[in-house]
């Protein structure tokens, strides 16, 4: 009889995990992001972070679509939205609302760095004739990325909070950086908040393309806080 190759990974389920163990390091050769920078109301951005940790660092935030599908170990899309934050001394990046089209990429997120990510339909698309009229804006600081993780417990409650950093942008090689004009329109879901960020004003959006590389050295997470552990916030422990 053929022995059933078995796993002993990180994930379920144990017998074919979802999630590649080790996840890290991945690549993506010819990465291509469209990086939409946007001014906001602080009030309304400033009520998105209520529940979480993190103060407002600016009234403007990122819109964007990033294509990983050259990826050869899980290819997917990316498109999300991105506030600068504050932490204690740390500046970066809280992703608002991020939406990707493979499950195993959304779990990866998820599950070990605290991404909040969704499933969605993505496409990023190069028409021909288009142009770059060369507008630009100061560009935002989104790195690191400061996500906050939940782990549920199973009683529904909450069994481990924590906010963890993390930044792959030191090994991205950058092979093109083209500046423009943009529009950004954000429809309404039942089940997100995005109505309150309209209607947007696009300062400036950039094209870029390189090679993306998450290593050994920058690909993991580290955590820098604690919130809630086993269930006890940590205030109160």
């Amino acid at each position: 009889m053929t022995r059933i190759p078995l796993h002993n990974a990180n994930n379920m389920p144990l017998q074919a995990p979802l999630i590649s163990d080790p996840f890290v390091p991945y690549e993506c050769p010819g990465n291509r992001s469209l990086n939409a920078i946007c001014q906001g109301d602080p009030a309304v951005l400033g009520q998105y972070l209520e529940n979480t940790p993190f103060t407002l660092a600016g009234d403007r935030f990122l819109v964007y679509v990033s294509d990983f599908t050259n990826g050869p170990k899980t290819p997917f899309m990316d498109a999300g939205i991105v506030i600068p934050v504050r932490f204690g001394d740390r500046e970066g990046g809280y992703f608002l609302f991020e939406y990707e089209d493979n499950d195993a990429a959304i779990a990866a997120g998820r599950d070990l760095w605290g991404y909040p990510k969704k499933f969605g339909t993505i496409e990023l698309t190069e028409r021909a004739g288009g142009a770059f009229d060369g507008t630009q804006a100061e560009p935002l600081k989104t790195t690191p990325h400061l996500n906050i993780h939940i782990q549920p417990a199973p009683d529904g409650k909450i069994l481990n909070k924590r906010v963890i950093a993390r930044d792959t942008s030191p090994d991205f090689q950058m092979t093109s950086c083209h500046w423009g004009s943009a529009a950004v329109s954000l429809g309404a879901l039942a089940t997100d908040p995005l109505s309150p960020l309209g209607p947007l004003q696009v300062l400036a959006a950039n094209y870029v393309i390189g090679d993306f590389f998450a290593t050994e050295q920058n690909g993991w997470g580290k955590t820098i806080a604690d919130l809630v552990t086993n269930g006890i916030p940590v205030g109160d422990a």
